[in-house]
């Protein structure tokens, strides 16, 4: 049986997570609208309906709020993506990956966080876009705490798949799939406009398929032996 201290000790412990979530839900959206110094603090707290000392009391400072808007999207991405090639090497019978199913598993977890319920969530979007604007340094702690290992395995991945590609010129050609990845994302929109009035599926599922035959094209270009 719990006692009466137990008890009260869950119920706040419940509160204050009920309380992060909802400045993180907030936080993302005013980023996204508005990017880190449009990003009213004053606004925010409002909007969540809590005061500055409770923001503090999670996340430290406005910066440390940033990062955890962005970790609240990328961990989960990043667990689901290594689970996905997890998965497919355990029915792989031992044998390399096929360079599609490599990329399914490190594509499909993003598409479906850009994606909204009426079609593409223009505020996971909008803050992708924003986030290419930080400075350096934001983007190297991100990587290095959030992105290393993920990436590092998946380049693994494709190393045993086509292991006639030097470490330099594979870690070449994923930076080049990162930066094309990121460009559908924050370029989705605009390319839609472009597109109107012609024939094809262009929904972002659809496009991040397509995505998928570009970077494996990418990846065997010039080579004799694609190694799956």
């Amino acid at each position: 049986m719990y006692k009466t201290n137990d008890l009260n000790h869950r119920f706040v412990d419940m509160d204050a997570s009920t309380t992060r979530t909802r400045i993180l839900h907030v936080a993302e959206r005013h980023y996204a609208d508005r990017g880190f110094d449009g990003m009213s603090m004053r606004a925010l707290t409002s909007e969540a309906g809590v005061n500055l000392a409770a923001v503090n009391y999670h996340f430290g400072s406005k910066k440390e709020l940033l990062y955890s808007i962005f970790r609240e999207r990328i961990v989960p991405m990043n667990a689901e993506r290594l689970e996905l090639l997890r998965k497919a090497a355990a029915n792989s019978d031992g044998k390399p990956l096929a360079l599609e199913v490599i990329f399914d598993a490190f594509l499909i977890p993003m598409a479906r966080r850009a994606t909204g319920s009426e079609g593409p969530d223009i505020h996971f979007l909008r803050m992708v876009g924003r986030s290419l604007a930080e400075e350096p340094d934001f983007w190297q702690r991100l990587y290095a705490e959030e992105f290393k290992g993920t990436v590092e395995t998946f380049r693994q991945a494709i190393h045993r798949t086509m292991p006639e590609l030097s470490e330099e010129e594979l870690a070449v050609r994923f930076h080049f799939s990162i930066g094309a990845m990121l460009g559908l994302l924050v370029k989705h929109q605009q390319f839609l406009k472009e597109m109107e009035g012609r024939p094809g599926n262009r929904d972002i599922a659809a496009l991040f398929q397509n995505l998928r035959d570009f970077l494996c094209a990418g990846f065997r270009a010039g080579l004799t032996n694609s190694g799956d």
